[in-house]
C-alpha cells in the first residue's frame, strides 16, 4: 500500500469511468451494480461515493485489488490547495 500524500485524495468518479472505460477496450461490459457487488457494497452506498466523491481509501485498494487487470495501480488523484493565500508572496510577484 502507498504512502497517503498530504493534501491529496482520490478521485472515485473518475477512478471508476476510468475502469469502466478500460473494461470495454477490453471487450468486457462493467456497470456500476456489477461493481459494487464485486466490492461488496450496496449500489446505494456506491451511488453516494460516486456523486459525492466520497470513498474510504480500503475501497480504492479494494478496487485495484478486484479489478487489477483494468487498473492495475492506477491512482487519480485531487491536490487540495489551502483556502488561504499568502499575501507576502504576491507582493514579490510585481
Amino acid at each position: 500500500m502507498r504512502k497517503k500524500k498530504e493534501n491529496v485524495r482520490e478521485v472515485f468518479p473518475a477512478t471508476i469511468d476510468r475502469l469502466i472505460e478500460r473494461a470495454q477496450d477490453a471487450g468486457i461490459t462493467l456497470t456500476d451494480a456489477a461493481i459494487a457487488a464485486e466490492l461488496g457494497i450496496p449500489i446505494e452506498t456506491f451511488k453516494t461515493y460516486y456523486q459525492k466523491d466520497k470513498a474510504p481509501s480500503e475501497i480504492f485498494d479494494l478496487m485495484r485489488k478486484k479489478f487489477k487487470q483494468f487498473i492495475g495501480t492506477l491512482y487519480i488523484e485531487c491536490v487540495i490547495l489551502p483556502d488561504e493565500f499568502d499575501e507576502a508572496d504576491a507582493d514579490e510577484e510585481e
